[in-house]
């Protein structure tokens, strides 16, 4: 199904402001590169995890580190300070993330459990006009426009880098198939003010609308079998058509205080409101595809969280020593109401079919009030000497607080004050080897028992978590480093019992080895390769009983991926991208009774860099899954969702 693009009187803003920035930008006549040259795989520094612009390279994401989802967690920075996200961030603020884990974190302070997802804000230029636009294309009928400029106000002490966007995306949490379109505009800015030589203001404004965004149906099976395969169709409701607002505010400021002593404080507002969404499900399906329709209409749902983050830190040398001494204060204040949705069976159903059903009169009830405290007070220290070692220990009090107010039952509590610390250390063995070791304890909020146990609305007990890792990093030249470790991870594992009781079953604990080599071989090689090899296991009483295999649901044993690009030297205007993936067999069903075999994704990709009327253009392109398996992805416990089988990726980067 074709989605054209339209722009209606709710996005024409954003579409006013391209053509405002585009006008203000053509009146000059001084242009500098901005985005054209960006490339992940030539960017990145191991293979961990890495977001560039539109691509993403590496191991793990920012929705997966080590199995766990470190979002979730609240392990999120923007620009090194605590930030408790709810909205997306968007490329019109950040230039992208980079995921730290291992050797990436030693000297971080105040790392945590699955590592950090740590957003880089948007830079900033020469004190002179620049703008990339980027027009894009595809899977399958996604496309779209972007322009982001950097406005000197008063040269270098005053820039306002700002931008917009408007697509039709097919690139939703579950879909990437055809079909399954939303309109997505967009609009930041986060201007950056240099009062002097000490002191630095950073604002950020961006505002994110999705509005008819198809809802993708989930296939829950009637025992320990996947799904039928089906072809790559369009086979949602017409009618449940979805929308969201996603909004992040905030301001930056960093000082120097004095010789020793420097401050860097943020404050920020994160909104993600759901005014309109649906589910589309396919339960008790059975082998040949015949299950139970159900459709699930929901209120409006809303999560708004204000997060901050003050630390102060002194430096001290001292002969070959230098001393880091850091005072820190942080915490989040997180409101959600959620809830109250209506279930309406729409009768049987077949899996692939997509047979339309009249859009029910959905009868709401209230909604579960959710309130979430999180402050804590720490202290760090961090030496390093110039023969090459580093050592860093922290602690933390912790102060929790959450309250649930379910509709129409009694209100649940629950407080907590943890002490958590930490300890990394690392010593460089020679000039090209150096090894490293750390442990973190955290902190993560549960959340509450979910609608249909019957403890519903009861506040789950908050989740003491930890992690150790060691490891090495060895430089093979002066371009190519390899980067081994090893690591485990535990935290607790809450689902329903067998009556029904949501709680905590067993601890989930993962343990793996890692390895990552980046770099350049040659002057026409750019290589991120990454291998894990490790399980997450469930370790608990009784686990048959409670339905559970020892092996945590969609976990695999391993997971490879090479990232690698050839740059002609005859023709150094163009270069070839190779990438894939593999994962080896995961558990599809609590129980582990139904396993899913190794899968190796392909991509094939190019990128032609030229100049149009003398700027710098970038065209790339690329084929995801060349060889278009099919299979049944899950989602979350223990849903599936399609694939989304070969797929043509596109974009054009023009520096102005």
């Amino acid at each position: 199904m074709k989605t054209r693009a339209r722009f209606d009187t709710a996005n024409a803003p954003a579409v006013r402001v391209l053509a405002a920035m585009l006008a203000v930008l053509g009146c000059t006549q001084t242009a500098r590169a901005q985005h054209a040259s960006d490339n992940p795989i030539a960017a990145a520094d191991d293979a961990f995890g890495l977001t560039l612009g539109l691509e993403s390279i590496g191991l793990y994401g920012p929705g997966n580190i080590r199995g766990f989802n470190p979002q979730i967690a609240g392990n999120v920075r923007l620009d090194g300070l605590y930030f408790d996200q709810q909205g997306g961030l968007s490329n019109r603020v950040v230039e992208g993330s980079a995921v730290r884990i291992g050797v990436s974190e030693i000297g971080y302070a105040f790392p945590a459990p699955t590592g950090i997802v740590d957003y880089d804000l948007r830079h900033t230029g020469d004190g002179k006009p620049s703008a990339s636009i980027v027009a894009n294309a595809g899977p399958f009928s996604a496309k779209g426009a972007s322009v982001d400029a950097v406005l000197p106000v008063a040269g270098k002490d005053l820039q306002l880098p700002i931008g917009a966007a408007y697509n039709i995306s097919t690139g939703g949490p579950y879909s990437n198939n055809p079909g399954y379109t939303s309109n997505v505009a967009n609009f930041g800015a986060v201007p950056e003010w240099r009062i002097n030589d000490r002191w630095r203001v950073r604002a950020i404004l961006d505002w994110t609308r999705i509005s008819e965004e198809k809802t993708v149906p989930f296939v829950f099976t009637a025992g320990d079998f996947l799904p039928p395969q089906i072809g790559h169709i369009y086979w949602g409701q017409n009618w449940a058509q979805q929308q969201n607002v996603q909004k992040n505010f905030g301001a930056i400021v960093h000082g120097q205080l004095d010789e020793h002593w420097a401050l860097a404080t943020g404050l920020f507002r994160s909104v993600y409101d759901v005014p309109v969404s649906y589910s589309d499900l396919y339960v008790n399906t059975s082998p040949t595809g015949l299950a139970d329709h159900v459709v699930i209409g929901y209120p409006d749902q809303y999560t708004g969280s204000t997060s901050g983050e003050a630390r102060l830190t002194g430096r001290f040398t001292i002969d070959s020593w230098r001393h880091d001494v850091i005072f820190l204060a942080r915490g989040r204040d997180t409101q959600a109401y959620y809830g109250g949705e209506d279930s309406v069976d729409a009768g049987p159903g077949q899996v692939g079919v997509g047979r339309q059903v009249p859009q029910p009169d959905f009868q709401y009830t209230g909604r579960t009030s959710d309130l979430t405290k999180l402050w804590s007070m720490g202290f760090a220290y961090r030496a390093q000497w110039k023969g090459g070692a580093d050592l860093s220990i922290g602690l933390q009090r912790e102060s929790y607080n959450k309250t649930v107010a379910p509709f129409g039952l009694p209100v649940s509590h629950l407080t907590d004050q943890p002490l958590r610390g930490y300890a990394q250390a690392s010593y460089r063995l020679s000039d090209s080897l150096a090894a490293y070791a750390g442990a973190t304890q955290g902190l993560e909020d549960s959340g509450s028992a979910p609608t249909g146990a019957k403890n519903h609305g009861m506040v789950l007990p908050d989740a003491r978590t930890w992690q150790a890792e060691a490891g090495t990093s060895y430089a093979l030249t002066e371009s190519l480093k390899l980067i081994s470790g090893v690591f485990e991870i535990e935290k607790p594992y809450f689902n329903l019992d067998t009556n029904g009781v949501d709680r905590e079953l067993a601890i989930q604990r993962a343990r793996g080895i890692e390895l990552s080599l980046s770099g350049g071989i040659g002057k026409a090689v750019h290589l991120t390769a990454g291998v894990l090899f490790g399980e997450v296991s469930v370790l608990g009483p009784n686990l048959a009983a409670e339905g559970l295999g020892p092996f945590a649901f969609g976990q695999p044993h391993f997971q490879g991926i090479v990232n690698a690009e050839y740059e002609f030297q005859r023709w150094p205007s163009y270069a070839v991208d190779v990438t894939a993936f593999k994962f080896g067999t995961s558990p599809d069903s609590l129980d582990n009774k139904l396993m899913e075999g190794p899968q190796v994704f392909y991509a094939l990709g190019a990128r032609y860099k030229f100049k149009i009327d003398g700027d710098a253009a970038t065209l790339r392109v690329q084929v995801q899954d060349l060889t278009d398996f099919s299979l049944w992805n899950y989602a979350y416990t223990p849903g599936f969702v399609q694939f989304p089988g070969r797929v043509l990726f596109g974009y054009l980067t023009v520096d102005l």
